[in-house]
Order: structure tokens, then sequence, then C-alpha cells
């Protein structure tokens, strides 16, 4: 297997929400993708619209009512660019647990460093300890795994953003701290519903609300007090 991708990681993904054939949100990943691609010097023989034509044709034939879209783009065998699009079935999160809030956990031993050449890429390599993250925050009953930064401040979840309301307004870290430039993050700031400020684990505490965002999900609200992690890497 020559794939670049397969060897060591070197690509890029993004993943949309599918509702009954349709991509959602389809220019912020594709600004977020272009965006990013100069940052790992990888060049694509796609252009903006024909990823455009690709993703809405793959989107069109995605298992209904709700789908997960994969646009991964890689290095390529012998440095030749390739792009896939996969789809598979997808069951959002139920009215109930929005309405009860779905619970999280806190891993400050897994920590995101805000100043790695990754940091705020879908890269195929850093999101290998994400998933490494979420499956230690199931393995202790939770739907998400909340992560810090070098400095101990919180960053996002192993597959979200996150948001704090604290005096009553809906507070997220800024993507200096290392977080990934959500598109439903993006959206909301670009409303006027969502304030970028740092935060400390001091504010899980005194925060009045708390939710998760990210493209699959929307705005999904956890439940607190959050779950404190057991144990620590190797430990």
């Amino acid at each position: 297997m020559s794939d670049a991708s397969l060897r060591s990681g070197d690509g890029l993904f993004e993943t949309l929400r599918v509702d009954q054939g349709e991509a959602r949100d389809v220019p912020a990943h594709l600004d977020r993708l272009f965006a990013s691609l100069p940052r790992i010097a990888l060049e694509i023989p796609e252009d903006r619209e024909g990823l455009e034509r690709a993703i809405a044709e793959a989107a069109a034939g995605a298992p209904r009512p709700t789908a997960r879209l994969r646009l991964i783009a890689t290095r390529g065998p012998a440095g030749e660019p390739t792009l896939r699009i996969e789809t598979f079935p997808y069951q959002p999160p139920s009215e109930e647990d929005d309405r009860q809030g779905v619970p999280a956990v806190l891993l400050p031993d897994l920590r995101i460093d805000s100043k790695s050449p990754l940091a705020g890429l879908k890269s195929l390599s850093s999101y290998q300890s994400n998933h490494l993250a979420l499956a230690r925050a199931q393995a202790e009953g939770a739907w998400e795994a909340l992560l810090l930064n070098e400095h101990g401040r919180l960053c996002e979840g192993s597959r979200s953003n996150l948001a704090l309301r604290l005096d009553g307004i809906l507070h997220t870290p800024p993507v200096s701290e290392g977080c990934l430039p959500g598109t439903a993050r993006r959206r909301m700031i670009e409303r006027g519903e969502l304030r970028e400020r740092p935060l400390d684990v001091e504010d899980l505490d005194r925060a009045e609300e708390m939710f998760l965002m990210n493209s699959l999900v929307g705005l999904l609200r956890v439940k607190l007090p959050i779950l404190r992690g057991a144990g620590t890497v190797g430990g």
C-alpha cells in the first residue's frame, strides 16, 4: 500500500451531514479544506466547483434519512494526490439527549499543543489522539471527551467544539488555543450567538450551561456537572 495516508496519515478530511440526500454547510467545509491544504503543502487536482459537484452526487446517493459524508484528501501513491468521498448511515442524538444533555468527561492528561503545525487541522495523523480520547470517554460512560491545551485551558472535545454560558453569555475558546475552527462554531460566531475567550477548567464549575458543536449534531446540550476522568495514560 503506497498511499501516504496509509503510511503516515498524510492527508486531511472533512465530515459533512447529509439530510435526505442533501449535504449541509458545503461552502463552510470547502472554505476550511482549501485554507488547510497549503498548511501541509498538499495540492489536489479538483477545483472548488468540481468538489461541489462530487459532494452533491455522493450526497444524493447517501443513506437516508441522515448520513455522514467523509471527504478525504491525501498525498496519494508516489506523491499523486487522491480524493475519496464516502458516505455512511448516521443516527443523530435524540431530542431527549438534547433536552437532558449528554454526559461529557474531562481528560486532563490528554493535551492539545496549540503551537503544533497541525493545530486546528482535520489531519488524518493528528486525529488518532482524538479517537483514543473518545474511546476513553465512552468507556467511562460519556458521550464526549473534553480536552485541555498545553496551558491547562479548555480547548475542545474529541469530536466537537465546546461552549460555556457564563453570566448569560455563550463563550468558546479562540482558535489560538488550539481548537478546530468548526463549521457550526463559525456559523454561531457570525450570527453573534457566540463569543471567543480563553476558558479555564474552573469555568466548568461556574457554567450555567454547556454545549458541544459540530457539523453532525449542530448544537448539543451537555449534562452538568462534568465528569472527571479517572486515571491517566499509562497509569
